[in-house]
């Protein structure tokens, strides 16, 4: 019982992980909400989205606030739809950069989650896997005391580095209770989505299934076996950079660059928290 309480209570001597988080966070933010500035009102708006909104409604129960249903209410006080909009974007950027900033992180982190969820509640058929860990991010920047003296940062960061380890290992136990990832057909669909691959061709692999058999496993194993290779100090690091990798090869191959960008920093985030260092140097991680 004692030991348990000093893994989660263990002095803290630098915050480099946690300010690192919160600025690559804030900034991957930034870029993918002004990436879908363009088309944000045929995603979000009630009346001018490409799917009309009584569809997409079916799918989100009435307790979920959204966008669109804030814009309907709103339009009872004679606030026109365009206005709201304009005032959602203006104070979402602004609590980005507040969190940027550093500035009261906890509490702008807390604000900007709970805008998050309402844009991703919006569009059900627009909403993937960057937004769940993008919602994740904000709750421990939410929670986590941006100070040293804090005797609630050691067990935060702690449970930080038991959920990345939680998420890599069932990502890889779930891939191999099915066949698809033992035979590569996963990897073969995968490769062969319509959004994927666009740059480049690489089917061919087809004609090697041996290649894509590898590629399956090896990354299954790469997620399972996570947990019990990124807490040896000898393993650690080359565990953590191929897992970098793996998402450098999903950014590129399915085009799904802001995902891989917020693994690779929860990755990083992970690999800077193990350095305990009061003179923290990245020469020593």
């Amino acid at each position: 019982m004692k030991k348990l309480f000093t893994i989660f209570n263990e002095a803290q001597n630098n915050l480099f992980w946690l300010k690192f988080f919160r600025i690559s966070i804030a900034i991957l933010i930034l870029l993918h909400f002004v990436s879908i500035l363009p088309d944000f009102n045929n995603l979000f708006s009630v009346n001018e989205g490409v799917i009309p909104y009584k569809i997409v409604d079916v799918f989100i129960p009435d307790y979920v606030i959204n966008l669109p249903k804030i814009i309907t209410y709103l339009e009872g006080f004679n606030i026109a739809p365009s206005d709201t909009i304009l005032c959602f974007k203006i104070i979402y950027i602004g609590l980005v950069l507040l969190l940027l900033s550093g500035y009261f992180q906890n509490l702008s982190a807390f604000l900007l989650l709970f805008m998050q969820i309402i844009l991703s509640k919006s569009n059900f058929y627009f909403s993937y896997g960057i937004d769940f860990f993008t919602s994740m991010s904000l709750f421990y920047l939410a929670i986590i005391p941006p100070t040293l003296k804090s005797v609630a940062l050691p067990p935060f960061k702690r449970l930080f580095q038991i959920h990345v380890c939680i998420v890599y290992f069932f990502a890889g136990f779930d891939k191999l209770i099915g066949i698809n990832w033992w035979n590569g057909e996963s990897i073969w669909k995968a490769i062969n989505l319509p959004f994927a691959t666009s740059i480049y061709d690489i089917t061919f692999l087809g004609n090697y299934p041996i290649v894509l058999t590898l590629v399956g496993l090896g990354s299954a194993l790469l997620e399972l076996l996570y947990p019990f290779f990124v807490w040896n100090r000898k393993t650690s690091n080359f565990w953590i950079y191929a897992i970098i990798v793996m998402h450098i090869g999903i950014a590129f191959i399915l085009n799904l660059y802001f995902f891989s960008a917020i693994m690779i920093i929860w990755n990083l985030t992970l690999k800077f928290s193990f350095n305990n260092e009061k003179s923290y140097s990245l020469a020593t991680t």
